[in-house]
């Protein structure tokens, strides 16, 4: 039976003979955080074989953390037995104390330098995010000179093992992927994606990013323009695991093929129509100007003025708005980033608009695939299916989906295409092969009736709750 990321309140009959008598049965840990035991197993040079009642099933070797074959123990040394048995002991007591967490009543709570955690994923997952987000708060706090209030408690980071938790617990609502509560102690929640680890993790920033902004003056909130296009060009970094540091302000290539996509329709926004258009575009053609500003050494120094005495200069007008935070108008924004920018001339910001779409055309570059399937992604989320299912055809010919990419888009074209969708669950089953939604949707467009059952017996065998709600969301 699989545990899932083995988060369950309660043990399945196979766990609790295998707690109670070490490597009776075989056990396989994923470097994600799930644990599978039940099925017998076998190792293979390139991946490993788990034996399920309704099929077998392949899991690749890089994806496992530890193998622990019964069959090993057979015929060895007692010293080796013995030295073998110790070590499945031991990743016992890992199991059991995230067992012992699994519920969000008996989540962990811990501290790091700058923030309170509290979280139900393993202890080894959640603690790579720790260290990638303090790395994170130190690049941003070097650059934009803020600091937190010591006196003040760290912000919580309610971290969930899974969107399903999230949903349930968080109190977030519709296609939400996180959220940061910017009153009171502040209080910053996520889930984790295990089929995306890198999406996990630029949620993160971006939340993290909107705190940061925050610190700029406590009293102050951000318009939604600049500060969600920040918060997306902090949500571009990404850890170098071998270098052992955060890259910040990559491409963010979901977003570049939008803009990319609305300049191919004739959307070509200007630099002032993106300060006073309090839209969508914030995240997409906000994000692009963000990354113009950051990246070119005439303009840095300028913005990062503006960006900062929008909450601190006396000579910006600020009034009181929603929750008495001082809040600038759009108008105001414009008026103070074009002072900081030294652009007194209308000629000036026409000059700065040719600047940007000329950045954009030669300097912002999508490779591959990923950022078409991560645009489709976004034009599900905004409701868009058309453009979404154009994005996910072009991103699949381009060279190919992810598995969640093979979800979404077999949603968006089964009632229509049913060979297609089939050939995409097929596909997501293949790359993520351990999700049992996939085989479960595989089954029920399956055109061989007792092959179809038999998948959807499958799916259910890997997760008893599919079929209700599992990975249905959108990428943000």
């Amino acid at each position: 039976m699989v545990g899932k990321f083995i988060l369950r309140a309660s043990l399945p009959v196979a766990y609790l003979t295998f707690l109670t008598a070490p490597l009776q049965a075989d056990i396989l840990l994923l470097k994600d955080g799930r644990v599978i035991d039940g099925p017998t197993m076998e190792r293979g040079e390139e991946s490993c074989t788990i034996h399920f009642e309704n099929g077998d099933i392949l899991v690749p070797n890089d994806w496992v953390e530890d193998l622990f074959l019964a069959a090993d123990l057979e015929n060895l040394p007692k010293n080796r037995r013995r030295s073998l048995e110790k070590q499945g002991e031991e990743r016992l007591e890992q199991i059991e104390e995230a067992l012992a967490h699994a519920e969000w009543g008996n989540a962990y709570e811990e501290e790091t330098s700058n923030f309170r955690w509290k979280y139900t994923l393993p202890k080894r997952v959640a603690e790579l995010f720790q260290d990638r987000l303090e790395s994170y708060y130190k690049i941003f706090a070097k650059e934009w000179r803020v600091k937190r209030d010591k006196r003040k408690k760290k912000m919580m980071i309610n971290f969930f093992a899974n969107r399903k938790e999230f949903m349930r617990t968080s109190g977030a609502g519709g296609g939400a992927l996180a959220y940061f509560m910017f009153l009171g102690d502040y209080d910053l929640c996520c889930f984790y994606d295990r089929l995306d680890m890198t999406s996990t993790e630029m949620v993160l920033y971006h939340e993290a990013s909107h705190y940061l902004q925050k610190l700029l003056n406590e009293d102050f909130k951000m318009p939604h323009w600049p500060g969600e296009g920040i918060a997306e060009y902090y949500g571009g970094a990404l850890w170098d695991p071998k270098k052992k540091v955060l890259n910040v302000g990559l491409v963010q290539e979901g977003r570049l093929t939008e803009v990319k996509n609305d300049i191919s329709s004739g959307e070509l926004l200007t630099v002032e129509q993106i300060v006073l258009k309090d839209a969508y575009t914030d995240y997409t053609w906000g994000w692009a100007l963000i990354h113009f500003f950051m990246n070119d050494k005439t303009l840095k120094k300028g913005f990062l003025k503006y960006a900062n005495g929008l909450a601190n200069d006396k000579k910006v007008k600020r009034q009181r708005g929603s929750f008495n935070l001082q809040m600038v108008t759009p108008e105001e924004s414009l008026r103070y980033l074009r002072e900081c920018l030294k652009l007194t001339e209308d000629s000036d910001m026409e000059e700065l608009t040719k600047r940007f779409h000329t950045y954009i055309e030669e300097d912002l570059v999508i490779e591959g695939a990923a950022g078409l399937e991560k645009a489709g992604m976004g034009a599900v989320q905004a409701g868009k299916q058309i453009r979404a299912k154009r994005l996910f055809s072009e991103a699949n010919a381009a060279g190919g989906l992810s598995a969640v990419g093979c979800y979404q888009y077999a949603k968006l074209v089964r009632s229509s295409d049913k060979n297609l969708a089939r050939d995409l669950y097929r596909q997501a089953t293949k790359l993520a092969p351990l999700t049992g939604t996939y085989w479960y949707e595989y089954g029920r467009l399956h055109a061989d009736d007792d092959e179809g059952k038999r998948l959807k017996a499958l799916g259910k065998e890997l997760d008893p709750e599919v079929g209700v709600y599992d990975i249905d969301f959108e990428d943000f």
